[in-house]
């Protein structure tokens, strides 16, 4: 009876043993999966992160290009402020040729992102995008509006270049 009962029970036990290293090898195997997932996860995020990144960097890579371009945008506006409706004829002539140079440049540098910053007269003056130059007394405009843009300000993908240069109203002395 006692071998009986030894051979009964080792294919018990051995059944139990095989049972408990699969159990421990699932276990193993669940552990390694969740592992791999979260590196896979990891591993996307960083490459999410640095396509990014790398887009940031081509959008803002021509900022100091256009830095350097701005005052020349200004100068094409500053010669077209000189001339006159009473100019010769080949003084307006040239003046409209400056003018389609302005607007194809200002046509390709708004293609690459170059906005003006908008300081109208009359707007609420917003220390975010205006430079104040100084006051000016104006009866016709509240105080703390701007009253006059002396230059152009600039944003390029929604980041400021160059503030725009403004005077302030101001209450005029009584």
């Amino acid at each position: 009876m006692l071998d009986e009962n030894l051979t009964v029970e080792e294919p018990q036990q051995e059944a139990a043993a095989e049972a408990e290293p699969e159990k421990n090898w699932e276990e193993e195997a669940h552990k390694f999966q969740d592992l791999y997932l979260r590196c896979a996860a990891e591993t996307e995020n960083m490459r999410r992160r640095l396509q990014k990144e790398k887009e940031e960097q081509a959008r803002f890579a021509a900022e100091k290009t256009v830095r350097g371009l701005l005052p020349v945008l200004d100068n094409l506006r500053l010669a077209l402020s000189y001339v006159r409706e009473d100019s010769p004829a080949e003084a307006l002539s040239l003046a409209e040729g400056v003018q389609m140079t302005l607007k194809g440049f200002e046509g390709v540098m708004a293609d690459n992102g170059l906005k003006p910053v908008a300081a109208e007269r009359g707007q609420v003056f917003d220390p975010n995008f205006h430079e104040a130059m100084g006051q000016m007394p104006d009866a016709e405009l509240p105080a703390g509006t701007i009253s006059q843009e002396i230059q152009r300000g600039y944003t390029l993908h929604d980041r400021l270049v160059r503030p725009a240069k403004v005077l302030v109203a101001m209450a005029p002395a009584s």
